[in-house]
């Protein structure tokens, strides 16, 4: 190969040269179902950019290796080497070596950095890859294949939509499909919030599920959350009878809960594992408002809260400075680290509340696939040894009982729906912004006495608005 010898004689004249160059460190990027990319930043005085590699197999020395190509101009600001038909999985090591010619302003000489590699620790969505993978191929309703899906403890079709939530005739199948909730919040997101069934904050328009969050105060009366007699739901509460889900009554610097809003979910009636589900919805805005659109664990049988996980088909803070940031996955644990390291992020230069979106999660037993309007933005791999062996690493409490590699994402969940304000779903900041300190006993009050910042941002696009939630099975 004559671009290849030629690049070898370059690199001999390298060893002469006691110019200080050196070659910019390689990016790599390995991809989802297959390829992967090879770059450097362009640099005035680079003219040209070669990249050789192998997989999985050192190169002996300078050696063409399986792949070796010149790269002859810079695209977008970089150099760059793609391979678009390698499959690649995690724990595969690339080891390559790069070369660049470089000219200085008097000459143009080779350079290069030998003896590099990289280990493949997670795949990324291939850019400009279109449309979620799918479960499966319609199936023919008449004929029931087997599939890893499972409906409320039992075998599901493969292929068939196994829940179709359209809220046309919300009124008349509610009770069929969903629990409105009628509880205070609690652990472990702690928001300020108490849910109810109130007409207020729980509607159906054109067909579609609307939650609109508003003061209790509204609703109460003016300073009500201070109110000595407290709130008592009684009867009508889901939650744990006689506990603060129930009855709360406020004392010293602790205030009932300052918002009112709305949180539905199908625990009890439908809950499935593995499969694919899809909501179309319009995303709230206002200040430390966010969407609740997740699924649960419909029995905890790791641990309470989210020691038996979570996943998160859309999330996105109403504030300015965050509902540009679109995130999606799965939490592990209470602790930052095990609320954050399973979760995706896509960031686009306008609002994800600006308009209807559809939110996809495709829940594999060895991976969790996020889109958003059919464009992967995120996979989700657990570690070799499974997410159990990032006990230490994320302060996870039950992680011992997490016997198999999936756990504990590996139980059946079900589907809840809500909009929340405050809470730990906000991660303290030190710029002021955030009026409450997440572990402080007054941090809801704190809440409540900084209305007059945030309850201006909540307005007619402060509402969750559901068109649909459909779930496949694989």
């Amino acid at each position: 190969m004559l671009t290849s010898f030629i690049v070898l004689l370059l690199v001999c004249l390298v060893a002469k040269t006691t110019a200080q160059y050196e070659v910019p460190e390689a990016t790599v990027e390995a991809y989802y179902p297959k390829g992967f990319k090879v770059s450097i930043p362009d640099e005035e005085g680079i003219k040209l950019f070669a990249f050789h590699g192998k997989i999985n197999e050192e190169m002996n020395g300078r050696e063409a290796g399986t792949f070796s190509r010149d790269i002859t101009k810079a695209k977008d600001g970089r150099w760059t080497f793609i391979d678009n038909s390698s499959k690649l999985k995690e724990g595969d090591i690339l080891y390559y070596w790069t070369f660049v010619d470089y000219f200085d302003g008097e000459r143009k000489l080779g350079y290069v950095k030998d003896d590099q590699s990289f280990t493949v620790k997670e795949l990324l969505p291939k850019p400009g890859a279109v449309t979620t993978p799918q479960p499966s191929t319609p199936a023919d309703p008449n004929v029931c294949n087997p599939t890893q899906t499972t409906i409320n403890g039992k075998a599901a079709c493969r292929g068939h939509l196994i829940f179709d939530s359209r809220f046309d005739q919300f009124g008349q199948n509610k009770d069929k499909f969903w629990t409105v909730e009628r509880k205070f919040a609690g652990a472990p997101d702690y928001e300020f919030v108490m849910y109810d069934d109130s007409e207020k904050t729980l509607s159906v328009t054109n067909g579609h599920l609307v939650i609109t969050p508003t003061l209790l105060d509204n609703i109460y009366g003016n300073n009500y959350v201070t109110s000595a007699n407290g709130l008592d739901i009684g009867e009508r509460c889901t939650g744990i009878r006689a506990s603060a889900e129930c009855y709360q009554r406020p004392q010293g610097w602790y205030i009932i809960p300052p918002v009112l809003s709305s949180q539905l979910s199908t625990k009890g009636k439908f809950s499935f594992k593995f499969g694919k589900i899809e909501v179309k919805a319009k995303l709230p805005k206002g200040d430390w408002l966010y969407p609740e659109l997740y699924l649960n664990p419909e029995k905890e049988i790791y641990g309470p809260n989210y020691e038996s996980g979570q996943i998160r088909i859309a999330y996105s803070a109403g504030n300015n400075m965050f509902n540009r940031r679109l995130e999606g996955g799965a939490i592990l644990g209470n602790k930052a680290a095990a609320r954050n390291y399973a979760i995706k992020v896509s960031d686009r230069n306008s609002p994800w509340a600006d308009q209807f979106h559809t939110y996809t999660v495709l829940w594999e037993p060895e991976r969790i696939t996020l889109s958003v309007d059919g464009m992967v933005y995120g996979i989700i791999y657990p570690p070799e040894r499974g997410f159990s062996s990032l006990t230490s690493n994320l302060q996870i409490n039950y992680a011992s009982r997490w016997k198999n590699t999936f756990a504990p994402l590996d139980e059946e969940m079900y589907i809840l729906l809500g909009v929340g304000a405050g809470g730990h779903n906000f991660e303290d900041r030190s710029d002021g912004t955030k009026p409450w300190v997440n572990k402080e006993p007054i941090s809801q009050k704190n809440f409540y006495k900084a209305k007059s910042s945030w309850l201006p941002t909540w307005g007619a696009d402060s509402k969750l608005d559901i068109e649909y939630v459909k779930v496949w099975a694989l």
